[in-house]
């Protein structure tokens, strides 16, 4: 099976999710590996559902963790010109869902790593690929393998989400809020005897958005952070005063921005409301909280890319949306490049497709890459070095 197959029988195995089904992906990296005789380690999360992990030692001591995840996000509804799970080729495109987010990375990097032990090409550092389930809604694959490798040291980490074949460096913090506000019932028609959830969730969306001025800050190459309302829910029938509203708040962050000081501030904010009796009773619970990450380009890791791409250090990017490294490296200790050959606009969209000319050079980049990230490559010693935990 070559490359575009070996992606086809990806891209054709249905792990939308919910409900994920990743061990049917797993499945097809299994088989690939039996065919050669690599070993390969399992780790069941549930019914159909795994991360699968393999690992080719390397002649020093310093380790190398390739990460991608099996999941993808549903079709959707829209009608596609091409079945989503049918891997079609058009010209240089491969379509499919998953295509570029991520199932492209995905076998690029493990392509890369299998095409050493095929040539029996010992890496200077020892390499592990990383193929996670649930990183599309609570990157559940990535969480059990941090719980049973917390003191596993860690010298670098490669994410091959879609990056258009760019050097990214690192990834906007995201913070998901469900804020609700409480009232009383009354008959529609006499609002007086009761209290507008509604009316004052209206007062927590003002305040939101003096929040999102005050809290915006930029930094490249990242860029700007941000908030929006992107959710509301309130009421049950007309004739009747609501006593419950609903919203969701989308808020992308950026270093040093913490999320629970942003959380603290607007409990501050609302709380001060309730004491001046502009709205009554409100909660706020935390829906997704991914942290940013951000890495220094001098790192080993992104000098080694930046070096195979011929490129210099004011080329590498940054990407608005989170990936499992928000997880696996929640405080950015672990040197991180973001690399795949993807385009992160086609992510979440019907007719998703691959260019399979960047899917191919990005095999070449990944096997590359694990050639140069060389422990002599460090003269002292490295302040990022540490384990997961």
């Amino acid at each position: 099976m070559d490359e575009i197959q070996f992606l086809q029988s990806l891209l054709r195995t249905n792990s939308s999710n919910p409900p994920g089904n990743e061990h049917k992906v797993t499945e097809v990296f299994i088989e690939r590996c039996k065919k050669i005789g690599l070993p390969f380690k399992i780790t069941y999360l549930e019914e159909n559902r795994s991360n699968l992990e393999i690992t080719l030692k390397g002649h020093g001591e310093k380790h190398l963790i390739l990460c991608g995840h099996m999941d993808t996000v549903s079709p959707g509804k829209t009608e596609w010109d091409y079945h989503p799970y049918s891997g079609e080729i058009v010209e240089d495109k491969i379509y499919g869902r998953g295509a570029s987010d991520m199932k492209s990375g995905l076998a690029a990097m493990y392509l890369a790593l299998e095409s050493l032990f095929i040539e029996k090409k010992t890496p200077p550092a020892t390499i592990t690929f990383l193929a996670t389930a649930g990183e599309e809604v609570d990157s559940c694959g990535a969480r059990v393998f941090l719980e049973g490798n917390e003191a596993r040291v860690i010298d670098a980490l490669v994410i091959g989400e879609p990056t258009n074949e760019k050097v990214v460096v690192g990834h906007k913090g995201a913070l998901w809020l469900e804020i609700t506000t409480y009232g009383k019932t009354a008959h529609g028609s006499m609002p007086d005897h009761g209290i507008n959830a509604v009316d004052h969730m209206v007062s927590i969306i003002n305040i939101l958005e003096s929040i999102k001025v005050d809290w915006q800050m930029e930094k490249q190459p990242l860029g700007k952070s941000s908030l929006a309302v992107t959710m509301i829910e309130g009421g049950i029938q007309t004739n009747v005063i609501p006593d419950r509203c609903t919203i969701r708040v989308d808020i992308r962050t950026i270093p040093p921005q913490t999320h629970q000081t942003l959380v603290d501030e607007l409990n501050k904010r609302l709380e001060s409301l309730v004491g001046k009796n502009e709205i009554y009773k409100f909660s706020i619970s935390m829906i997704l909280d991914r942290p940013p990450i951000l890495t220094p380009a001098s790192s080993n890791i992104i000098q080694c890319a930046l070096a195979i791409k011929n490129e210099i250090d004011s080329n590498c990017s940054g990407v608005s949306y989170y990936t499992d490294a928000a997880v696996l490296n929640p405080r950015s200790e672990i040197p991180t490049l973001i690399y795949g050959p993807g385009d992160e606009k086609l992510a979440h969209q019907p007719n998703e497709w691959v260019s399979i000319s960047s899917y191919r050079r990005s095999i070449d980049f990944y096997k590359a890459l694990i050639l140069s990230f060389d422990e002599k490559m460090i003269a002292e010693p490295n302040p990022f070095r540490g384990g997961f935990k």
